[in-house]
């Protein structure tokens, strides 16, 4: 009896253990935190090519580790919020891509990420990317 006792607080420990872990659907923001410089805009119906010296704009993304955000233009804040990383599959590519969903945002899907650079996408038929730099 007290080996099956032990061996139920131990299947009850690891129980608690496991479903106290992370979610599967909780994405890690780790190589997205920091401060991101608009490098251009592409795309749309007119095929535009918009970028820091051709608009006068300088916009941030500055993404923290508690999952929130802040967008500046010429450093007044446009918009700050919460976001939250999923996958999901984009509808002009059907490929599964990450997604930022943004509180009070246009949402996107991430075409890239590396130290440097963050390309992202809106993912429509007539869409835009955009380009970040660090």
């Amino acid at each position: 009896m007290k080996k099956l006792n032990i061996f139920l607080l131990s299947l009850i420990a690891v129980t608690v253990f496991v479903a106290c872990g992370t979610r599967e659907d909780e994405l890690s923001n780790e190589q997205f935190i920091g401060t991101w410089n608009w490098a251009a805009t592409t795309g749309g119906t007119g095929n535009i090519n918009d970028t820091p010296a051709s608009t006068g704009i300088q916009r941030t993304i500055t993404f923290t580790d508690n999952y929130t955000y802040t967008v500046k233009e010429n450093d007044a804040t446009v918009s700050e919020g919460t976001y939250s990383i999923s996958k999901e599959v984009t509808p002009t590519e059907h490929s599964e891509k990450l997604f930022i969903d943004f509180s009070n945002y246009p949402d996107v899907f991430v075409d890239g990420i590396d130290a440097s650079n963050l390309y992202l996408g809106d993912h429509t038929a007539d869409g835009y990317s955009y380009h970040y730099k660090k």
